[in-house]
């Protein structure tokens, strides 16, 4: 198997995302000046967009622009690394640029700059480092309190949205070694990283700029600050520089701090913060290799991933640690992905991002119970609330980090959130559960709904139709078994355990004798006024696979629709809604207009880690091989769509694929998507390391891989490894071997 550490693994030429967790990243969903160097494509703080930041630009002695064509680019999670040349043809110039982008600490964007002369004789050049903000006279100052020195431009800033409150930033703009700056308010002009464009050329006079910085005042226009730096390079000489941009949000108006200049002043300090921030964390998680490239390079970028949009808590509304769902507006704690960032992220030695995920909701749990969907960094996203597996998640964190003082603190807030849905989402008391527009499902544009109302389609949340949906009672019957399990851990009354014991049953009992339709072998979602099932087959309805509301005489159901090439079982399965619906649609038309969004036929990486679950859990709870083996093919297959054109040097993570060609949705620009779990199906299912309630079982399901390594996993204070050659696997525990088994014979430790 191949050796190569996570960041040599994941290095990729055509990649430029840039972040290490925390609040600043740089993601520009479609960037026009990749090949410039400097940030000037936006970069995000939280969920406001931050752009530009600045742009780097090669002068001469006199002035005069050096024009760097980009020759070459490599991306790794710890830093872009982008190639230049530039030529002056009438004075024999050659110059070497060679740029090293990289994002430290969650607060700092940096560029690493060398400069190396390529000529047979002297050269004295000049390196410019400028931006730009943009001021507005309708709105209140965007720009204040400007200050300068020591090589280095501080100001707060204000960010706006039409949808969320201001947000006061600190930012200090520096290069190391500056001799000159220039601060100049000009009329409205293009934000582009043209030297041509600036007003800087006038004012740069002697190899330096000249002239007092102007007053800024209240006035609307633009804003231009610049840093410069002289290089003097002998023939074959090589210099190097940092020119970095570092933002905290203000402590209040007209003060904050940032990072001190003498943090920033050493690139090569820079350089080894950032990879050893990544091979750090990389070296914490677990360490998992297989002989299937695909699964081992898909394993890392799940967690480079995760890393990526890590926030430490603090920042705004969220207190405790937790994971982002995704770049620009998903830069927020989003309650549909929390269930996914909590199975992923148990498997990592601090529970604390795992645990986070739910505490930040309950923090800002609704008066009647309920949960926000989008909770930002200073604000709601209003009337948003999407439905979650909130109890399975949380008994998966618990099967790894046992710890009943976070059980107690998060009880009374998930037995409230049931309550809400016993008393507002289930007015007949039948035990189903509703839904009452499609934005809460987090599956929108689907016939599902408009089998109950035709303008359920409407784009606005709020109460605009009832359903009872699959989706949403299996939720809250995972929800009331876990709350029966966590009652009885801490010791609740009877009257409690038997409550959610009884609730559960109830929901069970009406999944059954509601839902499931036997004839056509399928569970669907009820019209409550008619208590008739709908009959729209989506992937949501074979959700109850994943619990143990089926049984035995559901398999012939499952294997009839799910394994089904003309329904679900596409080339890339699964279809959110099936091949044989009438308002299927592969390239995701809704009505006749391509959507954002659109359920009606893509491959969504959240159903799919829903239905990985519901065929791995119906094969080993029936210990049916057909499934095991169906299991297994289709996660490989789930993971290997996610993957540019095959390519197993190029994985992403979108929002949703072509089922016949696998091809991703790239015009939405949303790449890097934590909206399924991955990391969680690969150590439960490939490598077949499952906790349970009083063991911990070992079970590899038959993915044909020549070897495997899953290595560094701590469970109940347990460290684990499973090693598989061929067809069959061993097991260490605490460094000692204590089962050798053939793969589908499970080995079981108590616990």
């Amino acid at each position: 198997m191949p050796k190569l550490g996570p960041l040599k693994l994941l290095s990729r030429s055509d990649k430029w995302y840039l972040g290490s967790g925390g609040p600043l990243l740089w993601t520009p969903s479609f960037p026009l000046w990749l090949d410039r160097p400097g940030f000037w494509d936006s970069g995000w703080w939280c969920e406001y967009d931050f752009g530009p930041l600045f742009a780097i630009t090669l002068l001469d002695e006199r002035g005069t622009e050096i024009p760097l064509e980009a020759i070459s680019r490599k991306w790794n999670p710890a830093f872009l690394e982008q190639r230049y040349v530039g030529t002056v043809p009438e004075r024999r110039f050659r110059i070497q640029v060679t740029e090293r982008k990289m994002a430290v600490g969650g607060e700092i964007l940096a560029s690493e700059i060398s400069v190396k002369n390529l000529s047979s004789k002297k050269a004295t050049l000049n390196l410019v480092a400028w931006t730009a903000v943009k001021r507005s006279r309708r709105e209140k100052s965007d720009l204040h309190d400007l200050k300068s020195g020591d090589g280095s431009i501080e100001f707060i800033r204000e960010l706006k949205s039409r949808t969320r409150p201001p947000v006061s930033l600190h930012c200090k703009f520096a290069m190391e070694g500056s001799q000159s700056h220039l601060i100049l308010h000009t009329e409205d002009s293009p934000m582009q990283p043209r030297w041509e464009l600036t007003p800087f050329g006038d004012r740069f006079i002697d190899g330096r700029f000249s002239g007092n910085p102007e007053s800024i005042g209240e006035r609307e226009g633009f804003v231009y600050m610049a840093l410069q730096l002289a290089l003097r390079l002998k023939a074959d000489e090589e210099a190097t520089l940092c020119a970095t941009f570092s933002v905290q949000k203000a402590v209040e108006e007209g003060s904050g701090s940032a990072p001190p200049i003498s943090e920033i002043r050493h690139p090569i300090s820079l350089i080894t913060r950032t990879r050893s921030t990544w091979e750090d964390f990389f070296s914490s998680v677990p360490h998992f290799d297989c002989s299937d490239v695909y699964l081992t390079r898909y394993y890392w970028y799940r967690w480079f991933g995760l890393k990526f949009f890590s926030m430490e808590g603090g920042e705004g509304f969220c207190r405790h640690p937790f994971i982002c769902e995704g770049p620009g507006y998903f830069r927020a704690a989003i309650s549909y992905s929390a269930q996914c960032h909590m199975r992923e992220t148990r498997w990592m030695k601090t529970p604390k991002y795992a645990q986070g995920s739910l505490r930040n909701f309950i923090d800002h749990q609704k008066p009647d119970g309920s949960f926000w969907g989008y909770i930002g960094a200073s604000c709601y996203y209003e009337g948003s609330f999407y439905h979650a597996n909130w109890g399975k998640a949380l008994l998966e964190v618990d099967r790894v980090h046992p710890d009943e003082k976070y059980l107690s603190v998060v009880y009374e807030g998930l037995k409230r959130y049931a309550e809400y849905f016993d008393r507002e989402r289930d007015r007949e008391r039948s035990g189903l559960y509703d839904v009452v527009n499609h934005f809460e499902t987090g599956q929108e544009y689907m016939r599902r709904y408009l089998a109950i109302d035709p303008k359920a389609d409407a784009e606005n949340w709020g109460n605009v139709f009832r359903m009872k949906g699959v989706d949403a009672t299996v939720y809250l019957y995972e929800l009331k078994t876990a709350l029966a399990e966590i009652a009885e851990r801490l010791g609740k009354g009877r009257n409690d355990q038997q409550r959610w014991r009884d609730g559960a049953e109830k929901t069970k009992e009406a999944v059954l004798r509601k839902m499931w339709d036997p004839e056509v072998g399928m569970f669907f979602d009820v019209n409550p006024l008619t208590l008739k099932r709908t009959g729209v087959k989506a992937a949501i309805c074979f959700y109850p696979y994943m619990t143990d509301i089926v049984d035995e005489s559901h398999l012939t159901g499952l294997k009839r629709h799910l394994l089904n090439p003309t329904e679900f079982w596409t080339p890339y399965p699964v279809p959110s809604t099936s091949v044989d619906d009438p308002m299927f649609s592969a390239e995701g038309v809704w009505k006749g207009r391509r959507m954002n969004c659109p359920w009606n036929g893509r491959v969504w990486p959240m159903t799919n880690s829903h239905v990985a679950e519901a065929l791995a859990q119906s094969a080993i709870r029936f210990r049916d091989q057909e499934l095991r083996e169906k299991a297994a093919e289709f996660l490989t297959t789930f993971i290997k769509m996610m993957f540019y054109d095959g390519d197993p040097e190029r994985p992403n993570c979108f929002e949703h694929y072509h089922p016949y060609n696998g091809t991703p949705s790239t015009y939405r620009g949303i790449d890097d998507y934590q909206h399924s779990w991955v990391v969680d199906l690969i150590i439960k299912y490939v490598a077949g390391l499952r906790p349970q309630k009083d063991s911990v079982i070992v079970d590899p399901f038959p993915f044909k891989l020549r070897e495997f390594v899953l290595d560094n996993v701590v469970v109940r204070g347990l460290r684990f490894r499973v090693q598989g050659r061929g067809k069959r696997f061993l097991v260490f525990v605490d460094g000692k071997k204590v089962s050798e088994n053939a793969i589908g014979e499970p080995f079981t430790l108590k616990v």
